[in-house]
């Protein structure tokens, strides 16, 4: 019987070419619109390779400081010192992993060379490795020693090794030249794409080869900085007594000092928490961000559904006839439905991937600064830098089946009113439709 309905739904697709071109148009558009905005999430959210943890993962990239007396009325918000970390993070006994890392910029080179490379880079440690699944293509990441002893090590980008030695093999071993210091290459990993924003970069050395790594820089107790600190749980579950752990540091801390106190405001994060604080000082409300998420999700629908809908209106005036025919016939209310439901289906169907077609064209041609949708302000690209979405990102079961339910919604939203509206009439009334 299903066979049949499609069938019958594919001539009458043949038969009505302009209508079912402006069906499926209308569709792809809505749906297009909902699949970017389930790419994007499924980017910024998802285990990812190399952020393959991030479902056991918490995040704290901020710190506010707010003074103890009632005289001053400012507060003061920014990254973590390296004294923050140590006497908040470090400590720790609840998590799998720590990790603790800040970004820099410059320039890398061969020695005595010219050609400049312009290169983003991360000062990062050891644990940063085991929390991470890079892709080593030479080499392997700097040891514990090399890190304790702050030796000039780094671990190199597939890209500036072909650059700089031609291939990833003949990096090992070398030394390139970043901020007017020699560092000596351990390892070479594949590429990192820049929607990775946790491990994107073209050089990661020890951040104890930096001078002032742990040196206190302001007069807000030493504790803002410019660190970002990675917790990776055993599982999930831990969450609550990580946060519990790393608040009771915070009171402790704050009992001992009378200037500044410090005030993580709910941190760490949880990953769909941490994608949405994009300021220092607020803490996002993610009940808030939840609700508009699934408006804007629904208007997306509702939309194109109710012009659909008044196209299907008028299509099932036109089909009045034959319904009454097929009602005198002896076929019931929910046979007829769910014919019409199927040839809906179809056209939805052929909607639903043409929407996911120009969803992934929206995204190539869009990728600046597409990424920078829901957020408070754009990020500039580091010069040079282009974003790529891997296969991975862009097909997955995950995808696949936001795009089945949003094609069932929108078939619903368009197809039922109309259809239980049409069949409410009489079998006289229409035929007499039908004859006259």
């Amino acid at each position: 019987m299903i066979k049949q309905y499609f069938r019958q739904a594919w001539q009458l697709i043949k038969q009505h070419k302009l209508f079912s071109a402006i069906y499926i148009a209308g569709t792809a558009l809505g749906i297009s619109m909902v699949m970017v905005m389930a790419i994007l999430n499924y980017v910024k959210t998802s285990d990812i390779s190399p952020e393959i943890n991030r479902s056991r993962m918490m995040y704290m990239k901020s710190l506010t400081m707010i003074p103890a007396d009632t005289v001053r009325f400012y507060n003061s918000s920014y990254g973590l010192s390296y004294k923050a970390v140590r006497l908040l993070c470090l400590p720790l006994k609840t998590p799998e992993a720590i990790s603790v890392t800040t970004t820099s910029h410059g320039f890398a080179s061969l020695p005595s060379d010219d050609n400049l490379i312009n290169a983003r880079s991360r000062y990062v440690d050891t644990g940063y490795w085991k929390m991470f699944n890079f892709s080593f293509l030479a080499g392997k990441p700097f040891s514990d020693a090399e890190f304790a002893s702050g030796l000039f090590v780094v671990v190199i980008s597939e890209s500036v090794a072909k650059q700089l030695f031609g291939s990833p093999d003949a990096a090992v071993g070398q030394n390139i030249e970043y901020g007017f210091k020699p560092f000596r290459i351990t390892g070479v990993v594949k590429d990192v794409s820049y929607v990775l924003s946790d491990t994107y970069s073209q050089l990661w050395m020890p951040y104890t080869c930096l001078a002032d790594y742990d040196k206190d820089w302001n007069d807000r107790g030493g504790m803002l900085g410019s660190y970002n600190v990675y917790l990776l749980a055993r599982s999930s579950k831990d969450f609550d007594a990580i946060r519990e752990e790393i608040n009771e540091n915070v009171r402790q801390y704050n009992a001992q000092v009378t200037d500044w106190k410090a005030n993580l405001l709910g941190q760490p994060d949880v990953r769909n928490v941490a994608i949405n604080r994009f300021a220092y000082n607020i803490e996002p409300n993610m009940k808030r961000i939840c609700i508009q998420n699934i408006l804007i999700v629904f208007l997306i629908l509702l939309v194109p559904a109710i012009n659909l809908s008044g196209m299907n209106s008028t299509r099932m005036e036109r089909r009045l006839g034959e319904m009454g025919v097929r009602k005198a016939f002896g076929a019931s209310r929910s046979k007829l439905i769910n014919q019409v439901l199927t040839e809906n289906l179809l056209l939805t169907g052929l909607g639903g991937l043409a929407g996911l077609l120009l969803s992934y064209l929206i995204i190539f041609f869009t990728k600046n600064w597409v990424l920078d949708l829901g957020t408070s302000f754009g990020t500039v690209l580091p010069e040079g830098t282009s974003i790529d979405f891997s296969r991975t990102m862009l097909f997955n079961l995950k995808i696949f089946v936001i795009v089945l339910l949003a094609c069932l919604a929108m078939n619903i939203l368009s197809a039922l009113v109309p259809v239980y509206r049409s069949l409410r009439k009489n079998i006289t009334d229409s035929l007499y439709i039908k004859y006259n």
